[in-house]
């Protein structure tokens, strides 16, 4: 029968094996770890241009020397006297209300203007066809067009993760892991997970966040409504209940110190 000596050797021994498990070390935690210094990466040039696609909410401006006649082609600024543009579109419920969304048959309704056909068009390429229509109605008229439905969803083991609004043409997946805070202690840096919706159904993309590789990936450029998910690693578990364990297992440890210190005298 093991003696209170043994099993206190043994509850030590227990203790700091779990506490090595646990233990996770910097380079777990290390992006691009097998890159060198002074390396050319094989980085796309470009990020695809996204094509406009039904549902999508595109921000339309019309501008002309007259205000008053801009307002008649921006309803977002009629009545308007205070915030303006930066007001309207600053926050989701803005976007929605005053954003013009693309129908299910690929054109936006515009006022006075009418419907225009957008669907798999550029930004600057919708831009060039509001224009045409615009100039055939307005003289000296100005016009942009933006896509505002460009958000990702970051989800999993990062510091703050959420819904992240893109204002830029582009968005790299390094660059929306920074926007949530980067990754947590917990994460698994060879199993992030991009979903991406296509014409023809979900496509799914595995990256390895501490690979060179992920440069070159398909998924590096995120497109609109792109999820990300950063996985748990295996030993989240076991490391979430370490402090319990150690707890019990310093408290065992003590108490069989004590016994053996009693039975001593």
């Amino acid at each position: 029968m093991m003696n209170l000596q043994n099993m206190g050797r043994l509850t030590i021994l227990l203790l700091f094996l779990t506490l090595f498990i646990s233990c996770k070390t910097r380079k777990d935690l290390l992006y691009l770890q097998d890159i060198n210094d002074l390396e050319e990466q094989n980085v796309p040039g470009k990020s695809p241009e996204y094509r406009i696609k039904p549902d999508d909410n595109l921000y339309i401006n019309i501008l002309t020397p007259d205000q008053d006649v801009s307002k008649l082609f921006n309803p977002s600024q009629a009545g308007s006297y205070s915030g303006g543009t930066a007001q309207n579109y600053g926050t989701p419920a803005g976007l929605y209300i005053y954003g013009f969304i693309v129908d299910k048959a690929g054109a936006v309704v515009l006022p006075i203007l009418g419907s225009i056909s957008v669907s798999g068009k550029t930004a600057l390429e919708a831009q060039a066809i509001v224009q045409e229509r615009a100039n055939s109605f307005l003289k000296e008229a100005s016009v942009q067009v933006k896509v505002l439905s460009f958000k990702v969803t970051l989800l999993g083991e990062l510091r703050n993760p959420g819904v992240f609004y893109n204002y830029n043409n582009n968005m790299t997946v390094l660059e929306a892991i920074g926007m949530a805070g980067g990754v947590t202690d917990n994460a698994q840096l060879s199993q992030l997970l991009v979903v991406r919706k296509t014409p023809n159904g979900s496509k799914s993309f595995r990256l390895d966040l501490s690979k060179k590789d992920i440069l070159s990936s398909e998924a590096y450029y995120l497109q609109p409504n792109d999820v990300i998910y950063v996985n748990a690693d295996k030993l989240k578990n076991i490391r979430l209940t370490t402090p319990t364990y150690s707890f019990i297992l310093s408290a065992v440890t003590t108490f069989l110190v004590v016994i053996q210190y009693i039975r001593s005298y």
